[in-house]
C-alpha cells in the first residue's frame, strides 16, 4: 500500500501538502520526483517478509512511476510491483493498464506527459481535480485537494487519462476464466479461484492475520488461508452481546486458529467517530456503521502486522444482500439491484475497506476481488447465487465450501458487519441524543442540501462537513443501499 499523488504543471508546495495530508498511508518514506511539468510523489509502506523496501515507486531513467496496490502478473518475477507497471507500461504503451492483475491506482511519468490509471474494480482509489492556475492535480484520497481544488472528481475504475488520449475505458481484463458446463462444475471452479486468489495474497510472506467477523466470507477466507499458512492468526472485534463473536470464535476452534479478541463500547466510539469519518470520506449511515468496528479493527491489529486477509467482495459480486435483493418485484428488479451493488463497491464497501484500514497503515488483502474470481463470478447465473423461495444469496459460495466449516457458519443469515459487532443499535441511539426528525426535515428541504435519510445520516453529515466544507466533496459520497426510496427508483424503476 501507498499514497500517491501529483501535479500537471507548476508545484506551489502543493504536492508536499497533499502527500503530508495521507503520511498515514505510507509512514516509512515519502518519495518525489519534480520537473517542469510532471512532479509525482508517494507515501510508502514497507510491509517486509518478501516485499522490497520502496516498491511503489520506480524509475527506468527515462519513466517514473508511482504505485498504489499490488500486482500479480505472472511476468512480474523478481520485478518491484512500480517496476512491473513500468515494464507493462514499456510493452504496451497506453494500453497497459488493461494488461495489469492486480489492485492498483498508479501515474506515470514520461517526458513531460503525465498518465493516471485506476483497476477495473476500483480497489485502489484515486481522485482529481484542479487548482487555482488550471493544473491538473491528483492523489489517493479526496481529502489531500481540500482547499486546492474546487471541482474534485472521482477517477472512474478501468480507466486510463493522458494529456493527448483523455480519458479511455479499459475495463478489458487482463485475466481469462474458464466456461463451465453445469451447476457441479462451476462450483469447483469457484472454489478453486478463491483459493488461489488467497494463495498469490500470502506467498510473498507479508499477510500476518485475518479480520475475522465470524460471517461466512472472513470464516471461508480463515479456512483457506490455514491451510497455506498454518500459523494465520485472526483478529475479531465486538461490542458485549455482538451476535458475530460466538461464530468467530466457533470458526477459530474448529480450525486452531490463534484469536485475538477487542472488546470496545460507548467510550471507544465516541473517541473514534469523528476520525473514522474523516478517514472513510463519507457520511451515508450504513458505511459509517461500519467504519466504527473497520477502525477499531485496523488500529487492534496493527501492533501485530501491517498487513491483513479480508473477506470483502463476496456480497457484492455472489449476491450477498438479501436485505436489499429481496426488495425487487420481479427477477429483472433482483438482477439489477445484485448488479448495482457490484457497481457501486467501489465508491461504499472497498472504500470503507481501503480509507479505515490506510488510517492505522495496514494493508488490506481481499481475495473476493481478485480479478478471476470476479470475472468468474460475472459468468455464474443469478439462480445459483440466489437460492429457493427463501431467496438465501451466496448459495454457490456456500456450496462450494459445504464440509470445510461447520454447517452453521457456512448457511448463516446475512448480517451487516455493524449488526454483527452491535454498533448499528447503539450509534442510532447516539444520534438521536444529537439531531431531531424536525431538524433532519429542514434539512431535506434545503436546495443544495444533500438528500439524508436519517438522523443518524444528518449527524454523520455535519462532522463530515468539518472536513469536508466545500459542495464537491457531498457529491462523492456513494450510496450503496437500494431501500433508499430514492436510490430504488433512480436506479432500478428508472421513474
Amino acid at each position: 500500500m501507498a499514497g500517491i499523488a501529483g501535479i500537471l504543471g507548476t508545484d506551489n508546495s502543493e504536492l508536499d501538502l497533499m502527500l503530508e495530508r495521507i503520511k498515514f498511508r505510507g509512514p516509512h518514506e515519502t518519495w518525489i520526483s519534480r520537473d517542469s511539468q510532471v512532479n509525482i510523489g508517494c507515501n510508502e509502506l514497507n510491509i517486509g517478509a518478501d516485499c522490497k523496501d520502496g516498491s511503489h515507486h520506480a524509475s527506468d531513467g527515462k519513466r517514473i512511476v508511482v504505485l498504489d496496490g499490488r500486482i500479480y502478473n505472472p511476468e512480474k518475477l523478481k520485478m518491484t510491483d512500480a517496476e512491473a507497471v513500468l515494464y507493462f507500461y514499456d510493452s504496451f504503451g497506453p494500453h497497459f493498464a488493461k494488461k495489469l492483475d492486480g489492485d492498483f491506482a498508479c501515474a506515470i511519468s514520461d517526458n513531460g506527459k503525465m498518465i493516471l490509471a485506476r483497476d477495473s474494480l476500483g480497489v485502489k482509489p484515486l481522485y482529481y481535480g484542479h487548482n487555482s492556475e488550471g493544473a491538473l492535480c491528483f492523489a489517493s484520497e479526496a481529502k489531500c485537494l481540500v482547499g486546492i481544488s474546487d471541482d474534485v472528481k472521482e477517477f472512474s475504475p478501468g480507466y486510463v487519462y493522458s494529456h493527448e488520449l483523455g480519458f479511455q475505458n479499459q475495463l478489458c481484463q487482463a485475466v481469462e476464466t474458464p466456461e463451465f458446463k453445469n451447476y457441479e462444475q462451476a462450483k469447483k471452479v469457484l472454489a478453486q479461484l478463491l483459493e488461489e486468489a488467497t494463495e498469490k495474497r500470502i506467498k510473498d510472506n507479508a499477510v500476518g492475520g485475518i479480520f475475522l467477523s465470524g460471517g461466512l466470507d472472513s470464516s471461508l477466507i480463515s479456512y483457506i488461508a490455514k491451510q497455506i499458512k498454518p500459523d494465520i492468526e485472526a483478529f475479531t472485534v465486538s461490542m458485549e452481546g455482538g451476535t458475530d463473536l460466538p461464530l468467530a470464535k466457533d470458526v477459530t476452534e474448529y480450525l486452531g486458529i490463534k484469536h485475538h479478541i477487542l472488546m470496545f463500547g460507548e467510550k471507544e466510539i465516541n473517541e473514534v467517530l469523528p476520525q473514522a469519518i474523516h478517514h472513510i470520506e463519507m457520511f451515508e449511515e450504513s458505511c459509517v456503521h461500519g467504519a466504527i468496528a473497520n477502525f477499531l479493527a485496523a488500529r487492534f491489529v496493527s501492533p501485530y502486522t501491517n498487513c491483513v486477509l479480508t473477506g470483502e467482495g463476496a456480497d457484492e459480486f455472489l449476491a450477498g444482500y438479501d436485505g436489499q435483493f429481496r426488495r425487487g418485484e420481479t427477477q429483472e428488479e433482483v438482477a439489477c439491484i445484485v448488479d448495482l451493488l457490484s457497481y457501486v463497491a467501489h465508491n461504499t464497501a472497498l472504500q470503507r475497506l481501503d480509507r479505515l484500514m490506510a488510517a492505522n497503515s495496514i494493508e488490506a488483502r481481499t481475495p473476493f476481488v481478485d480479478a478471476k474470481v470476479t470475472d468468474f463470478s460475472m459468468k455464474i447465473p443469478l439462480n445459483c447465487k440466489i437460492h429457493g423461495t427463501e431467496q438465501i444469496g451466496k448459495w454457490i459460495l456456500r456450496q462450494a465450501f459445504e464440509g470445510c466449516l461447520p454447517d452453521h457458519i457456512i448457511y448463516q443469515t446475512k448480517r451487516f458487519f455493524a449488526q454483527g459487532s452491535g454498533v448499528a443499535g447503539f450509534m442510532r441511539s447516539l444520534a438521536e441524543k444529537h439531531i431531531s426528525e424536525t431538524e433532519l426535515a429542514e434539512h431535506n428541504r434545503g436546495e443544495d442540501n444533500p438528500w439524508l435519510s436519517s438522523v443518524e445520516e444528518l449527524y454523520y453529515y455535519r462532522i463530515f462537513k468539518e472536513t469536508f466544507p466545500q459542495p464537491t466533496f457531498d457529491r462523492l459520497v456513494g450510496r450503496w443501499d437500494p431501500a433508499r426510496t430514492d436510490f430504488f427508483r433512480r436506479y432500478v424503476r428508472r421513474v
